[in-house]
């Protein structure tokens, strides 16, 4: 092969990386969207496990339309539970936890649906839970230490405990 052909077919090839790099998730959200399309898109982007796309259209949700406190709510617990999924537990905690202190001193407080509050402090109690159990290979005994000690069963709803 010429030298000359090596050079075109690298120059296309660099054009095509650079073609690609360029469609960013910025460019899919039309400056026309509603506050139901943000969300819209957002979960549709969760559902193909495309979780940074999902944090990015719930961000600029969020600087979009910070003055409805109803749904502000609703994106910041989207954006902790995705840093969960994620496996940013640090990211999640420090979400869910600004959450649950939202609830506790915001004057906008009354306009948040109760569910966010107890679904942060789920999450929390889940990354408490993680932590402690970890990956090791005696995850059960470690779940099952875990769960006698905040009161909880290993059983389903359905299941008889074992005696």
């Amino acid at each position: 092969m010429s030298r000359r052909l090596i050079v075109v077919y690298t120059l296309i090839l660099i054009l095509m990386v650079l073609l690609v790099s360029c469609a960013s998730t910025s460019s899919r959200i039309n400056v026309q969207w509603t506050e139901e399309m943000f969300f819209k898109n957002a979960q549709e982007a969760m559902d193909e496990y495309q979780y940074k796309t999902a944090l990015y259209y719930y961000e600029v949700f969020l600087v979009r339309y910070p003055e409805n406190h109803q749904r502000v709510i609703a994106a910041e617990y989207e954006r902790a539970f995705i840093n969960f999924k994620m496996g940013n537990y640090k990211e999640a905690s420090l979400g869910y936890e600004a959450i649950i202190l939202k609830y506790d001193e915001s004057p906008y407080a009354m306009l948040y649906h109760p569910r966010f509050r107890q679904l942060s402090e789920i999450g929390l109690m889940n990354i408490e839970k993680k932590e402690a159990i970890g990956s090791s290979l005696f995850w059960r005994l470690k779940e099952k230490a875990w769960a006698e000690e905040h009161g909880e069963s290993l059983t389903d709803s359905g299941e008889e405990p074992l005696t």
